[in-house]
């Protein structure tokens, strides 16, 4: 089994982030809740994934070291942009932008720092967007992934993608679902059917091929 596990980071250990794992066949075989950083790191050990993709930036754009209006560092291209986001948001693919007036400062914090702690212990850790993945697998429109019909919509799909999904029975969060689709959007880029857009030495966002649901 080489699995891949797939990680919706929340900002901090207060909320639970959702993880889900597929084998090398792309099957579910694990899905669930973690708080602690420290729990992560122990998912990581016990299932040795080829590649954990994680649902959050994990770098900044070049030129900046952090993101806080009090320091000097600045973006070094005109629009502020990683050459990955503006490449997404060409395509007409919203996203939340990496700048010092980001919403979510925290969770991107936390997602750097457990990038580096999973790549200190040998880990492939690799930064996905779900949304992208859905538009890429199915197209628009995407239906709002917070409500009870969007869940259903997504989970209906994935279930056509993902063996395994069909026994856990019950709604699952969309947090979840989006770690699935994050797992999933690993095991495409395992099996050579994602691509990385953005450039590699800034920090790349993978995607599956353009081509529709597979």
């Amino acid at each position: 089994m080489a699995p891949y596990l797939g990680l919706d980071p929340t900002s901090g250990p207060q909320r639970p982030s959702a993880f889900a794992v597929l084998d090398d066949q792309g099957r579910l075989h694990d899905l669930g809740l973690v708080r602690e950083d420290d729990d992560v790191l122990a998912l990581a050990r016990r299932w040795r994934p080829r590649y954990l993709a994680i649902d959050a930036p994990i770098s900044l754009p070049e030129g900046m070291c952090c993101l806080e209006e009090s320091c000097p560092c600045a973006p070094a291209s005109p629009d502020g942009l990683k050459a990955a986001e503006r490449a997404l948001l060409k395509e007409g693919i919203g996203l939340f932008r990496t700048t010092k007036r980001s919403i979510i400062k925290a969770m991107v914090y936390r997602a750097m720092g457990l990038q580096r702690a999973l790549e200190e212990r040998g880990y492939a850790a690799m930064e996905i967007y779900p949304y992208a993945s859905k538009v890429r697998l199915f197209g628009w429109p995407i239906p709002k992934k917070t409500t009870k019909d969007g869940r259903h919509w997504l989970r209906e799909r994935l279930e056509r993608l993902v063996p395994g999904l069909r026994e856990h029975e019950g709604d699952l969060g969309h947090d979840q679902l989006d770690a699935i689709v994050a797992a999933y959007t690993a095991y495409l880029h395992g099996q050579g059917q994602a691509e990385a857009v953005g450039d590699r030495e800034e920090g790349v966002i993978y995607v599956p091929k353009s081509g529709g649901q597979r």
